[in-house]
C-alpha cells in the first residue's frame, strides 16, 4: 500500500456547499393532510380495506375551500 501526504494544499480548494434540502410539493403536503383526515374520521382499519375512498382527494379539497371562503 502506498502512504502519501500533501504538503501544499491543492490549488483552487473551494469548500463544497452542502446542497439546500428538497421541500415537498405543496399538493403533497395536501394529499397527506387528506390521508390523515380520512384515518381521523372513518378509523385506520376502514380505510385500509377501501379500494376507492368515500370522499375523493377533489371533493375534500372544494369543501375545504368552501369553508376557508365561507369563514374568511
Amino acid at each position: 500500500m502506498k502512504v502519501t501526504t500533501r504538503t501544499k494544499p491543492r490549488i483552487g480548494d473551494v469548500r463544497r456547499r452542502r446542497r439546500r434540502k428538497k421541500q415537498p410539493d405543496p399538493r403533497t403536503l395536501l394529499r397527506v393532510e387528506w390521508l390523515k383526515w380520512l384515518v381521523s374520521e372513518y378509523g385506520a382499519e376502514h380505510v385500509a380495506d377501501w379500494q376507492t375512498p368515500p370522499v375523493s382527494f377533489r371533493d375534500w379539497c372544494r369543501s375545504r375551500e368552501l369553508e376557508a371562503h365561507e369563514a374568511a
